[in-house]
């Protein structure tokens, strides 16, 4: 290899590499973890569960605990494929192993989601650096470079190995859950703006329509709980690690949600859930009324951390994605490249940066062609048009990873099986329905246009790839030389 290439090396089909695996299989049980918890669960009830109170309402408890239930059921569900297949591309290596059709449609449906989340979510993190920067630093600097600034530090942190990057998850999502529960127990403890009640809990307060909308953002609360699979083959026992992971990160993830929507719901009061819904700042206003200023200024901190950590999360995963598709011979050779020292994949990460880039430009942009366009206002709507979009792509997977995954509960039909398989699969289309029913209007129709266009480009490219590389889809089938008799692996 030339001294050019010192540092970065090939592992696709044409380099002689089909085979070659990304890590040594270091990373434990808490490496997979971190990179699950990475769903952002301060990032998500600070940005997130106010959408569920946009549809949901007062019921907004409600639609979150339907929605964790069914990602209980999805996390099961991921469990049974990851006892059986390990890969860098999670979803891809999941699914060729059934129909390697399938696995190229689904990866190019999944990781468009993820990477539209990412993008997305690099526009609301730059602006989290802005105005953080502004508020108590007095340094100005427009929200665009605070992206640019953000995305350096993600990637270089994705770059420099992915034990670095979990550990740095970890540590970000523990020390940024600190604040919130004390702001929840605070509210709870008070009783919020009129008393404790369980008519939170009551699903009739709010139209079906309604709830079901609530429930696409509540299952949007969790996207990522199943990043960890994309580490397969850099960890030691992944039959173990990533089924603990993913199912003990919703558990976890679904109390804190649930306790932190709560505590919001009765805090600014049943009858003003409009006044939460459109508060983007909502845990600062809480914290602001209920505690102190100290505490919005940790929250503003730990909000910061956590979403680091989401970004680094979706980074890793979508890199990685693009990583083992380009390795099978199935995207263009330089995305199969990963850096030679650190073994990461600097072509996925490099695709992931650019993507950001460019939709951090259009963002900029469109915003120049509105008189009265602030910059939160529109980082902000372009967030949400992207969350959405990433939530409908990744919420069909769902369904067709649960559906797909009927074969696996035959081997074994105990009934408590069906029952899980049968939430798995509704609660993904319960989301989906919710947001298109009734169709919502401009500029958020764009999200359904866009997610329907995404599906078209990843069944185009499924379609053609028989013709194009017909080796590489009849390989698809194959196990990994690392991965041994999977398919005897015994189901739980």
């Amino acid at each position: 290899m030339s001294s050019a290439k010192s540092a970065e090396s090939d592992l696709s089909p044409e380099a002689g590499g089909t085979q070659g695996r990304l890590g040594t299989g270091a990373l434990t049980t808490w490496d997979c973890i971190a990179q699950s918890l990475a769903i952002g669960p301060i990032f998500s009830a600070a940005f997130v569960a106010f959408l569920i109170a946009g549809t949901a309402a007062s019921a907004a408890p409600v639609a979150e605990i339907i929605g964790a239930v069914g990602v209980l059921a999805l996390g099961y569900v991921i469990s049974l494929y990851a006892r059986r297949y390990q890969g860098a591309g999670a979803i891809y290596d999941y699914l060729r192993r059934t129909n390697p059709i399938l696995g190229i449609f689904g990866a190019g449906i999944y990781f468009l989601g993820a990477l539209t989340l990412d993008s997305g979510g690099f526009l609301v993190l730059g602006l989290l650096v802005s105005q953080t920067l502004g508020q108590y630093l007095n340094l100005n600097i427009p929200w665009w470079l605070g992206t640019i600034i953000m995305l350096a530090i993600v990637f270089a942190i994705n770059h420099f190995g992915i034990k670095l990057t979990t550990r740095v998850q970890l540590a970000l999502t523990s020390l940024s859950v600190i604040p919130l529960l004390i702001l929840a127990v605070a509210i709870i403890v008070q009783g919020g703006a009129a008393g404790n009640t369980l008519q939170a809990f009551n699903p009739g307060a709010v139209p079906a329509s309604g709830l079901f909308g609530g429930i696409l953002f509540a299952i949007l609360l969790f996207v990522g709980f199943e990043t960890s699979a994309s580490l397969g083959e850099e960890t030691a026992n992944p039959q173990r690690s990533i089924p603990r992971a993913v199912i003990g990160t919703v558990a976890l993830a679904a109390v804190f949600f649930l306790l932190m929507i709560y505590a919001c719901d009765i805090g600014y009061g049943l009858a003003n859930t409009s006044k939460w819904a459109s508060d983007s700042l909502a845990l600062d206003t809480m914290a602001n009324r209920y505690v102190g200023k100290w505490l919005a200024v940790l929250i503003d901190i730990a909000v910061f951390l956590d979403a680091t950590a989401v970004m680094s999360a979706f980074m890793a995963t979508t890199a990685r994605g693009f990583f083992a598709i380009a390795r099978a011979g199935l995207l263009p050779r330089p995305l199969a490249t990963v850096s030679k020292r650190h073994n990461t994949p600097l072509g996925g990460n490099l695709s992931v940066a650019i993507v950001a880039l460019i939709i951090l430009v259009v963002t900029a942009l469109s915003q120049l062609h509105v008189a009265d366009a602030t910059a939160q206002g529109n980082v902000f709507t372009q967030f949400g048009i992207m969350s959405t979009i990433g939530s409908l792509l990744i919420e069909l997977i769902y369904i067709v990873l649960a559906v797909v995954a009927i074969r696996f509960v035959r081997e074994a039909p105990i009934w408590w099986r069906w029952i899980v398989l049968a939430i798995a699969i509704v609660t993904p289309v319960l989301g989906i329905y919710g947001s298109v029913v009734p169709f919502p209007p401009f500029p958020n129709s764009l999200a359904v246009y866009v997610a329907v266009a995404c599906v078209v480009v990843a069944g185009v490219w499924a379609f053609l790839m028989p013709s194009l590389r017909p080796a590489a889809v009849q390989k698809a089938r194959e196990p990994y030389a690392w991965e041994g008799d999977t398919e005897s692996t015994a189901l739980y």
